[in-house]
């Protein structure tokens, strides 16, 4: 059962608590998120019907069913995970052969669609639908196809990514950025110079991505069979909106940005991305002495960037690079620091989740797990029903957590 969102306001401001008139306004504000009418949407299919070069195997099927995690809510296809999860050799076999006839014949077939769920953001005031997170449910048979197309695109992506990007990768996480900023902050303080950090702000960057771009783009990276696969999962994505238990029967393409909820979309962004900061790395001044030249161009976590040199860049020629990739900058939010040996701001400055400043940092970890170990106490003490062992998980997960 989705949570509920009792009330929204309307474009001019009301607030309005009627169920019906509230998933009206839900699903056109999400409508106009994930629809741009000044954009195509992507064929299903192109070319000649014919084979896979690779077609998907029954062993592919079966690891890849086994991967989706459990309790977890279906899509529109009302098929939980577990169903195909435990099924037997013949069930892998028979979706292995629908999905390699999909492609061998064109045929379609209706797993696009998605579920979209509203829930309040944390902290944020309810009523306007800004405020509302979008939780999109797949179906299942989508989700194996993703997780496949991911194995198989993995090796390549992995290849043309750079260094410079933590995020959605194998072993590699936060920690690889925050240390970059640490190791910055004591380059500063030995070599005792001025290193500045122009961190940009991307507004909703995963929802405004040109799908047709994202294939020119994989097409230069991935196999054939993969590029199809790729065209396939972005094509006729469609979106019911769902709020207060309730559907709206009216759903609508979306046809930016990648489809919500699926394993494969922050890879494809990340590629994305890459490719866009190919290009504004062609902009920016070029190192001019030896000690630039041990620094990183740029930081990234997924679409947090940190541009990283002796001088800001320009804002602006950033922005209007990226632009040319539907990616938005907001400028008001541009964060600009400078790691130097007298300076002590930037010990306070924030990057993913951990301050620059060591001593700052530790101070910060342990007020923030004794306040969560404080609002554990009636969990921990009182809590006679709850199993020692839930109690050490709750512990690991909520403050030890916060301390490493």
């Amino acid at each position: 059962m989705p949570l509920k969102t009792r009330v929204v306001e309307d474009s001019s401001g009301k607030l309005v608590i009627n169920p019906n008139q509230t998933l009206e306004i839900v699903a056109d504000f999400f409508k106009e998120t994930f629809q741009n009418k000044d954009l195509a949407s992507i064929a299903s299919f192109q070319g000649i019907p014919r084979k896979l070069n690779k077609p998907f195997t029954s062993e592919e099927v079966r690891k890849s069913l086994e991967s989706l995690k459990k309790n977890r809510a279906p899509g529109g296809d009302e098929i939980s995970g577990e169903l195909l999860k435990y099924g037997t050799p013949l069930l892998h076999k028979s979706i292995a052969n629908i999905l390699n006839r999909v492609f061998e014949q064109h045929e379609t077939i209706n797993i696009n669609s998605g579920e979209l769920i509203a829930i309040p953001k944390p902290g944020k005031p309810k009523g306007p639908p800004k405020n509302l997170r979008p939780i999109t449910l797949l179906n299942t048979i989508r989700k194996a196809l993703s997780i496949i197309t991911l194995h198989r695109i993995r090796p390549h992506t992995e290849e043309y990514l750079s260094h410079s990007q933590s995020g959605f990768r194998p072993e590699r996480s936060t920690s690889d950025v925050a240390w970059t900023h640490k190791w910055l902050a004591a380059k500063a303080k030995k070599e005792d110079v001025e290193i500045k950090i122009t961190g940009i702000d991307m507004s909703a960057a995963f929802d405004t991505i040109d799908r047709q771009i994202l294939l020119d783009i994989i097409e230069r990276i991935v196999e054939e069979d993969e590029l199809r696969i790729i065209r396939f999962l972005l094509s006729d994505t469609v979106i019911n909106t769902r709020i207060n238990g309730a559907t709206k029967e009216r759903p609508f393409v979306s046809n930016i940005g990648t489809p919500q909820g699926d394993s494969l979309s922050p890879v494809l962004f990340s590629v994305y991305l890459e490719n866009a900061l190919k290009e504004v790395r062609t902009i920016l001044p070029r190192p001019t002495n030896e000690l630039e030249k041990t620094l990183p161009t740029e930081i990234a976590y997924a679409d947090d960037v940190d541009f990283v040199g002796l001088n800001f860049v320009d804002t602006e020629e950033v922005q209007n690079t990226l632009h040319k990739y539907n990616l938005l900058v907001n400028i008001d939010k541009t964060e600009f620091t400078t790691l130097s040996r007298a300076g002590t701001e930037y010990k306070n400055t924030k990057k993913v989740g951990t301050l620059i400043g060591d001593e700052e940092d530790v101070e910060r970890r342990k007020r923030l797990s004794n306040a969560a170990l404080t609002k554990l106490l009636n969990v921990w003490i009182k809590g006679d029903k709850i199993k020692r062992k839930t109690k050490l998980k709750l512990y690991r997960s909520l403050v030890k957590s916060i301390l490493v």
